[in-house]
């Protein structure tokens, strides 16, 4: 009796969601979000145009792929000349974006969802000819549905799943059906398309590998895919979330059901997403900057330690405690690889990540010096972050400890505008130059007054 009553609660769950989506309407966002959208916006693209320079090689198999197709259409591939089609183009623009780790993070979902969202609403926009306010509601729009899905299948979710991959993927999918301005039950279809089609697993994640780059690629990709597809009539599932063997039951442990439509439009799920101040995996944060302030406050030189010891919120068994990183973006992903490098240099920096580096015998030697434990007591004391308490050891015996809930651009320790403008400036310039930069930086700012996206894409070609 409890299994039929809990079905016949969860009915038409993805109908409701989907009847939320058609309804949804950027004159109904407040403006405090639609500032926090183009900021993520505007950090996705310079996410992209790093890639070009800090991982040329990822970049140029993907762009090498995309050229190869021949595909005609009006989409641009961030720092490419020549157009594509949407669905090329939302694929290299979606791994170009992620190849650095440098983009935004859902903490409730662990989910990078711009990357995906950028590269779809770009892509379709471009040949939608969609104005800045189309772009502005399908990127918080599918911002929100991709959280909120992920709030209902997380934590088990990710014991073997990339979010990224997954809830980005169906997050995406809606965005887009929003821009071909579907009506509920089309996007209801969408929706079960990219359910349906919800892949990607966290070997990227733990290894270091291009597919971590390929999975916000494929969800972009597909999202395209399936949103024209219903566009142009095909059918999709109905009801695929709340389905007995659909995507809650089929990727989730325990699914809880509720967050999916709870104060629908009246909070929105971008307003608890935060952005990278460091180019590393998001549990490192905390970690990273912790330490660096014990050693700068207290003046420690990095020859003078004799152990760091890292207890951080425990996300999944093992994240992020790769001592042996064998890429950049293996190392990118490893926080005592992260450490090292700051201990070593006094900060982090992206140009470091760098085959060298990894052969570096100091820093792997400072490696050896720094212990993590996982604790899934700090992770309930303090939800939806990655805290850190730092304890360092000297040689002469001296001790100093420090703890660090929210790092820096966390929702509760946000960067500011100028600090995420900058960032997009140290990344973008090698690409653009120092007028492009500022060009794209006043145009995101306004998106809102942009009347056909091609205004901005024509600069990032």
């Amino acid at each position: 009796m409890e299994d039929l009553l809990g079905h016949h609660q969860n009915e038409k769950l993805t109908k409701k969601l989907s009847e939320f989506a058609f309804d949804f309407s950027y004159d109904d966002l407040p403006s405090e979000v639609t500032e926090q959208a183009k900021l993520f916006i505007l950090d996705t693209l310079g996410c992209a145009l790093g890639g070009r320079t800090q991982a040329k090689e990822e970049v140029s198999w993907i762009t090498m792929f995309a050229g190869s197709q021949n595909s005609k259409g009006n989409s641009t591939i961030f720092g490419e000349k020549e157009r594509t089609s949407a669905a090329t183009a939302a694929l290299a623009n979606g791994a170009i974006a992620h190849t650095i780790d440098f983009d935004d993070t859902h903490m409730p979902s662990i989910t990078h969802l711009g990357s995906s969202l950028v590269a779809t609403t770009f892509a379709l926009g471009e040949e939608l000819n969609s104005n800045g306010k189309d772009i502005i509601e399908a990127f918080v729009l599918g911002f929100d549905v991709a959280g909120r899905i992920g709030r209902c299948a997380m934590p088990s979710h990710y014991k073997y799943w990339h979010p990224t991959a997954t809830f980005g993927g169906i997050g995406a999918a809606v965005a887009g059906a929003k821009l071909l301005k579907l009506d509920s039950k089309q996007i209801e279809m969408t929706i079960g398309l990219a359910a349906d089609a919800a892949g990607g697993l966290r070997y990227g994640v733990d290894n270091g590998d291009f597919s971590k780059s390929l999975h916000p690629a494929m969800a972009a990709m597909k999202a395209v895919l399936f949103a024209q597809l219903i566009n142009n009539g095909a059918t999709g599932p109905l009801g695929i979330l709340e389905y007995s063997s659909g995507f809650f039951n089929a990727f989730s442990e325990e699914p809880n059901f509720e967050p999916l439509l709870d104060r629908l439009g009246e909070y929105y799920e971008i307003s608890v997403g935060g952005l990278k101040s460091y180019p590393t995996i998001q549990c490192s944060h905390t970690a990273i900057s912790k330490t660096l302030e014990l050693v700068q406050e207290n003046g420690i030189h990095k020859d003078d330690i004799a152990e760091v010891s890292i207890v951080q919120s425990e996300t999944m068994p093992g994240q992020g405690m790769n001592y042996n990183p064998q890429s950049p973006l293996a190392a990118r992903l490893s926080t005592p690889f992260a450490v090292s490098l700051g201990l070593q240099d006094g900060g982090v920096s992206l140009e470091r990540f760098t085959e060298d580096t990894l052969a570096d015998p100091e820093i792997n030697e400072i490696m050896s010096r720094i212990k993590i434990d996982s604790s899934t007591q700090l992770a309930e004391e303090h939800p939806n972050t990655v805290a850190s308490i730092v304890d360092i050891k000297t040689r002469d015996g001296r001790s100093f400890s420090g703890k660090q809930i929210f790092a820096k651009g966390d929702p509760n320790n946000r960067m500011t505008a100028i600090e995420i403008e900058d960032k997009f400036r140290k990344l973008s310039a090698p690409i653009l130059g120092k007028e492009k930069v500022t060009q794209v930086t006043s145009k995101i700012n306004n998106l809102q007054e942009i009347q056909d996206l091609d205004e901005i894409t024509q600069i990032l070609r």
